[in-house]
């Protein structure tokens, strides 16, 4: 009984670890995606973009270890020096957001102090503008020896900078994993 109420908690914490982030995937449906069983990277580093946040080789070697690690958990093989059945590649892009809450309230308030007493009632008004960078990581599945995507998946969150690296780490392996939790797709 521990163990399924352990189970729970872990699902639950690892959900909640990714409560901001939201996933999406595509794919060819008349894919099989059976055969598949071997992967390579189908470039050695991500294109430069000119980002420095993005233009990371710390975050590339989190984000290619957190995506090997994952597939190799599914029993994907990383191979280097045979023929993949797939080749992966990813993205990591940053757009700047804008985010406005506006609104009015009214409120009531009712007080005493001593024999004294009192009622206040206010009114406001006004919006909220907040600005941030949403960033977007997209795996792409492409078939070995063609450029032809068998399967994408997104994850899209607000971006943060880190201040410790095995946050960093941490962070990107749960986003890796809860887009890769998609692959292979249940075909109908």
């Amino acid at each position: 009984m521990k163990r399924g109420w352990f189970a729970i908690a872990v699902a639950v914490l690892t959900t909640l670890g990714c409560a901001g982030v939201q996933v999406s995937q595509d794919y060819d449906p008349a894919t099989d995606f059976a055969p598949l069983s071997t992967f390579a990277w189908a470039t050695p580093t991500q294109e430069k973009t000119g980002d420095p946040r993005i233009d990371n080789p710390l975050q590339d070697s989190r984000i290619r270890l957190a995506v090997e690690r994952t597939l190799s958990g599914k029993g994907y093989r990383l191979v280097t020096l045979s023929k993949p059945t797939f080749r992966v590649r990813y993205q990591y892009v940053l757009r700047q957001r804008i985010d406005t809450a506006g609104g009015s309230g009214v409120s009531f308030g009712v007080g005493s102090f001593g024999r004294r007493g009192g009622i206040a009632i206010g009114t406001g008004t006004g919006n909220a503008v907040d600005t941030y960078d949403e960033a977007s990581l997209v795996i792409d599945i492409i078939a070995d020896g063609s450029d032809r995507m068998l399967w994408r998946g997104t994850g899209i969150h607000r971006y943060k900078a880190y201040d410790d690296p095995a946050t960093a780490t941490a962070d990107i392996d749960r986003l890796v994993e809860t887009i890769l939790a998609q692959f292979p797709p249940e075909t109908k």
